[in-house]
């Protein structure tokens, strides 16, 4: 295991994703978003998205829909550069990918963005699971990025969490109460295209929010188990999710 990942639970991989195969992934998004409509010849990413999102949302949410179902992702997340950086960052000589998610984040739509979590909670498995947090275009900091607190030996644990009150979106569906170490906050708004931020499902972390009127934050989330984790053995290999149950069982941890 990296003894940076070691010692704060995150590290930016640099390369992991190359030119070609993010071209691939730009082309096949723009591919399924042109299918929408015989008059649509999107070339460019955030104008096809600024179009749907002003013109016509619910189409805009079947680009959503298809985002995380393109081959490349795929591809992506079985490379032998992904497999390889597993190991040699996190440790993880058996993966087992448990869920991958993605993200269109943009200017306006703020009520969308997630408030501190942990993502142990939303593809329940092992706290040693990892998130491969993959900025598509890279980060800069009008395009925001993420907060995310170093989890030094003091700040590892389940953080108990709550029932929202309120719902926009699944980002909504808990909240954490508990004491935040803000003092140990980083922020990351600074990436390089093909880069890719490695942390823990125990890490906490929130969204920064977009501060362009004209680019968004297209982003892949592939989580990652170990088949060889002794907890993930004892959920027979089954990721799970947050329920009322499992919120209210954590309140009264």
């Amino acid at each position: 295991m990296d003894n940076e990942y070691k010692n704060n639970s995150f590290k930016i991989v640099n390369d992991l994703v190359s030119k070609s195969e993010r071209q691939i992934l730009q082309n096949q998004l723009l591919k399924i978003a042109n299918n929408l409509g015989a008059d649509f010849n999107f070339d460019d990413i955030d104008k096809m998205w600024n179009y749907f999102k002003k013109e016509n949302r619910k189409l805009g949410g079947a680009v959503y829909n298809g985002f995380k179902y393109l081959p490349i992702i795929n591809q992506i997340a079985h490379s032998e550069n992904m497999h390889k950086n597993l190991k040699k960052v996190c440790g993880i000589d058996n993966p087992a990918l448990v869920d991958v998610n993605c993200r269109i984040d943009s200017s306006g739509e703020e009520k969308f963005l997630f408030d501190w979590h942990q993502d142990y909670w939303f593809s329940v498995s092992s706290t040693k699971a990892v998130v491969v947090w993959m900025p598509i275009s890279g980060l800069n900091p009008s395009i925001g990025g993420l907060e995310i607190i170093s989890s030094h030996q003091k700040n590892i644990k389940t953080y108990k969490t709550k029932q929202g009150t309120k719902y926009d979106s699944y980002a909504d569906a808990f909240l954490i109460d508990d004491v935040i170490p803000y003092e140990d906050v980083k922020i990351i708004d600074q990436m390089d295209a093909g880069s890719a931020l490695f942390f823990s499902f125990s890490s906490l972390h929130k969204s920064l929010p977009v501060l362009s009127k004209d680019k968004s934050r297209f982003t892949i989330q592939f989580r990652f188990a170990d088949f060889d984790d002794k907890e993930f053995i004892n959920n027979h290999y089954r990721p799970g999710q947050v329920t009322k149950e499992s919120v209210v069982k954590s309140e009264t941890k």
